[in-house]
């Protein structure tokens, strides 16, 4: 093990202030067979001297890279990758910092399980002064976490590098976080470790990236198109999108024809269905004639792609435990009835759902292929303390959000009304949601439902 390199990288952007306690937190590892690399992102503050010190401290350990233009993340990995000859590679982002026995944990962790080529570890939150706030204990992948819906940290993470190489390194398309690109490139559940250890800290503050939940989200939408994408063999898939529509609620009439942003509630979710690539096939059901009317109309003047209509015999009230599954169970037979075959996904998408985008029905999709579940559910996380009945009254169920943290074991989620995707065989076999559900994260946003005038 002794001989076992590691190439340690920190990328650092304007994070100066922070940089040089990440940089001695490398240095004070007990681990002792490693080198770092300085990468400046074209930074303007005091990033480049603390950089061309350490490397002039240290010339044996320590190289500097100063790019006169930011590269990104994906990108300085790759030309690690082609310029390493270490075992191990990690990443270490400027404004957080090691545990000295940090790479000594991790490497002993996969050098027990030779099969294995992640590591990763719980780490410390702390504020943006340095003190903890905080312990983040991870879901231990392969028994607390079967199904591998929570990829490891995209930082801090120990990889072996031949296979990150036989990977094919990162995809460079992807402009935010790696954590789930890395996680499938190398094989998710089957090959990844949990230390149960504390080997970092992460620092929390409003400029982290951590904060952009949007451009997170957007990312992850890339990075499970990207994967699905790779995954494409001689079969392709069908896929029915299923929109029910009710005329009139007691408190809401005309719901299908209400107009937001210019565009009917109805010509907005055929728009956007109709712009998934991977669909097959879209069917408007309802009970109300004049809305398969108006559904044709807006098929005949193409506004919107041509599409099944089919009538209801009975109207449901849409509650989640029953009526869906009626609803999608009718559609796929009327699917099967038209196409003499059955889909083999299907998707419910709620007319209230204005924000819902092509991209997150494809997301959906993509989420339900490549990890293997038995639906995907369309969720927004829940971002205030949430409380439960105890025996002795309230009790807070997720103490982490009084500090502003989201800790792993203390993150809800609340379905958010836009998309529910099934395989046709879970719903044949008298079920919705199956036993294994993903979740589908939507911004708060995204998430809006318009439920009356």
């Amino acid at each position: 093990m002794v001989n076992q390199l590691v190439t340690v990288y920190i990328p650092c952007r304007n994070y100066g202030r922070y940089l040089e306690k990440c940089i001695k937190s490398v240095l004070a590892q007990t681990y002792e067979s490693w080198e770092l690399v300085l990468i400046n992102e074209a930074s303007d503050d005091e990033t480049d001297m603390l950089c061309q010190y350490y490397a002039k401290a240290y010339p044996l350990k320590i190289k500097y890279l100063n790019n006169k233009e930011p590269q990104g993340l994906q990108r300085i990995a790759n030309n690690l990758l082609n310029n390493s000859s270490a075992d191990y590679l990690m990443r270490v982002d400027a404004d957080d910092w090691l545990h000295e026995g940090a790479l000594l944990n991790l490497i002993v962790s996969l050098n027990r399980h030779k099969n294995k080529n992640i590591a990763y570890a719980d780490y410390y939150y702390t504020n943006e002064s340095g003190d903890i706030i905080g312990l983040e204990q991870r879901y231990s992948i392969g028994t607390e976490d079967k199904v591998g819906h929570l990829p490891p940290h995209g930082a801090c993470t120990l990889i072996r590098m031949r296979a990150l190489k036989s990977a094919g390194g990162y995809s460079e398309d992807i402009n935010a976080q790696d954590g789930w690109d890395l996680w499938y490139r190398i094989g998710g559940v089957e090959t990844s470790v949990h230390v149960s250890l504390p080997l970092f800290y992460y620092r929390q503050h409003h400029a982290s990236l951590s904060c952009d939940s949007e451009r997170l989200l957007k990312a992850r939408s890339t990075i499970f198109r990207s994967i699905a994408s790779r995954s494409v063999g001689g079969y392709e898939m069908k896929h029915l999108l299923v929109i029910p529509v009710r005329e009139s609620y007691p408190d809401f009439e005309g719901v299908p024809f209400q107009l937001y942003k210019g565009k009917s509630l109805l010509q907005r979710a055929l728009e956007e269905g109709g712009l998934v690539e991977r669909t097959t096939e879209i069917v408007v059901t309802s009970s109300s004639k004049k809305v398969l009317d108006y559904s044709e109309k807006l098929e005949s003047l193409g506004i919107v792609r041509k599409h099944l209509r089919h009538k209801r015999k009975i109207e449901n009230d849409l509650s989640i435990g029953g009526s869906i599954k009626t609803i999608l169970n009718e559609a796929g037979e009327f699917y099967n009835a038209t196409h003499g075959s059955y889909p083999d996904s299907i998707s419910f998408l709620s007319l209230h759902a204005v924000e819902r985008r092509a991209i997150h029905i494809e997301k959906a999709i993509d989420l339900l292929k490549i990890t293997k579940c038995d639906s995907v559910v369309s969720v927004q996380k829940e971002a205030e303390p949430m409380f439960t009945y105890g025996e002795n009254g309230l009790q807070i169920y997720n103490p982490g959000r009084l500090n502003e943290l989201e800790f792993e074991k203390e993150k809800l989620f609340r379905f958010n009304g836009a998309i529910i995707t099934t395989w046709w065989e879970v719903l044949a076999a008298g079920e919705v949601f199956g036993e294994n559900i993903a979740p589908l994260e939507m911004s708060e946003k995204d998430s809006y439902q318009l439920k009356s005038k």
